[in-house]
């Protein structure tokens, strides 16, 4: 941006409209079908639908291709590691090898998705929430000390976090000790 200045209220119209588009999708969603909606979204479509199935298969879709994203690195680091990143071969046994693992601990580890849900929940909000707000604090405390509007909002967005990641936190371990 050309304008230093004008980033944080762009910053702050970008977060508005989001929390505003969400907030009307889930109002929307819970007077549509109240309080007997359950918990994925596909199994509140109609059965049978066109539709419905078109919804479901791209919602199969989605987490295929965000599989796909986060393997790159890691396959990409390994293959740094061990100096084979020109040999496309070699680049082809490493991604099949991490995604034929990951889908064996996947189908092999019980509670899988419990223990994602544990990581999810920890990880989730100290990633997206908690870490930007503390470097700006962080950024923003070398060039003033006073007690402004954006630092008590950035306190309490980190309350907010923190209290986010042990509510997950609790009903992930819940889940798994229920299980157990």
């Amino acid at each position: 941006m050309k304008d230093r200045k004008m980033f944080p209220k762009v910053l702050m119209l970008c977060f508005g409209i989001s929390v505003l588009g969400y907030g009307i999708t889930g109002v929307t969603g819970y007077l549509m079908y109240g309080a007997t909606t359950q918990p994925q979204v596909t199994l509140n479509l109609p059965p049978g639908n066109l539709r419905s199935k078109i919804a479901i298969y791209t919602t199969l879709v989605n987490p295929l291709t965000k599989y796909a994203l986060f393997v790159i690195p890691i396959a990409e680091a390994i293959e740094d590691g061990l100096r084979v990143a020109g040999s496309r071969p070699v680049s082809v046994a490493i991604r099949t090898a991490l995604v034929v693992g990951t889908t064996v601990v996947a189908l092999a580890v019980p509670l899988f998705g419990y223990v994602t849900m544990l990581i999810g929940a920890l990880m989730c909000s100290s990633v997206t929430v908690l870490m930007p707000c503390l470097c700006y604090l962080k950024i923003s405390s070398m060039k003033a000390r006073k007690l402004g509007f954006e630092r008590v909002v950035c306190v309490g967005i980190i309350g907010l976090a923190v209290g986010m990641a042990a509510v997950g936190t609790y009903f992930s371990l819940t889940h798994i000790f229920d299980t157990l």
